[in-house]
């Protein structure tokens, strides 16, 4: 099977910390030849640039100069810098988990021209520490409330391949995710007047233009050191919220939540109630701590708890307010 070349776009700053594994990573999938890795970096101070920079023998690598201070605005100068037939990108915190990756994700864009993206999942890792562990349990690594309030991908299964799942997505059911790996020229043709990729809304914008046919392939992943601390998790939760949710808000395609119908307000309220209660997610930690044979999964309660708290309160803080929120 000819392979076509992948852009592996890394938005970066000061990301000394996890860059070499990241890069370690991709070095080591089985078809490196095949892979464009662009570092797409936001004037790092520490040795970011020059640990990327170490592995141009060992990797196609360049580094480009981001300058905006917006990582989602990095993503979609690395799209436009892409040379590969297929672009996906990656957080530098990021470190691919099979070296076969590469191949099985780009195998349903190679053999069905129909097939708009191929998605990636996340996956547990016994070196990750325990609050990052039980979120990966969820093969988005979606916040406990994500997975309450956003479609399955189960949902949208068109047809069971072999090695994947053939998912078609409709514009009321497109399952949350970030990771996949797209055809590089019809999003460069469908986003060159954006002034940035957000993750979720790549879907929305490609279902919009009828390319709803995409891939999921659970037998390889990525692990994402997400979380380091609850502190840590309430912090990003609260970034997110305050500056990149609410300051691309008039901009965004994807639905978290559509508050004006009523039984998602009630949905919505009927979460919070279950997460400050804790007993119920402490339950329900108990049991995937049974299922995955992974004590990690007792931190449930916290993550849920912490996890929605945050967004709530980070709704709140915003200058938009409470009356943003109806136009999610």
């Amino acid at each position: 099977m000819s392979r076509p070349l992948i852009t592996l776009v890394i938005p970066t700053f000061n990301e000394q910390k996890f860059i070499e594994k990241c890069l370690n990573s991709v070095e080591k999938q089985t078809i490196k030849n095949k892979i464009e890795v662009l570092i797409v970096d936001d004037d790092s101070t520490d040795k970011t640039v020059s640990i990327a920079k170490s592995f141009s023998k060992k990797l196609n690598i360049k580094i480009i100069r981001n300058g905006s201070k917006d990582a989602e605005k990095g993503k979609k100068i690395g799209l436009m810098h892409a040379h590969g037939e297929f672009f996906m990108y990656l957080d530098a915190d990021m470190e691919i988990a099979d070296t076969n990756w590469a191949e099985v994700i780009s195998t349903p864009l190679i053999e069905n021209k129909k097939i708009i993206g191929s998605l990636a999942r996340f996956k547990p890792n016994q070196n990750q520490n325990a609050l990052t562990r039980c979120i990966s349990y969820d093969i988005f690594q979606r916040d406990p409330l994500f997975i309450f309030l956003t479609p399955d991908i189960r949902e949208t299964i068109q047809e069971r391949k072999k090695e994947y799942l053939v998912c078609k997505f409709k514009q009321d059911n497109i399952p949350c995710q970030s990771l996949c790996l797209y055809r590089t020229n019809i999003l460069k043709q469908l986003f060159k007047d954006h002034p940035f990729l957000m993750d979720n809304d790549v879907p929305v914008v490609l279902v919009k233009n009828n390319y709803n046919l995409f891939a999921f392939s659970s037998k390889v992943g990525i692990y994402h050191n997400l979380l380091g601390s609850l502190k840590e998790l309430f912090s990003k939760r609260m970034r997110g919220v305050l500056k990149t949710y609410m300051a691309h808000l008039p901009k965004r395609e994807y639905k978290w939540l559509n508050l004006e119908k009523k039984r998602n307000i009630f949905l919505l309220g009927l979460f919070v109630i279950y997460a400050n209660i804790v007993l119920p997610a402490t339950l329900y930690g108990i049991y995937k701590a049974f299922k995955y044979k992974d004590m990690a999964c007792l931190n449930e309660p916290l993550i849920t708890l912490v996890s929605t708290d945050s967004l709530i309160v980070g709704f709140i803080r915003s200058k938009k307010g409470v009356r943003s929120l109806f136009k999610l």
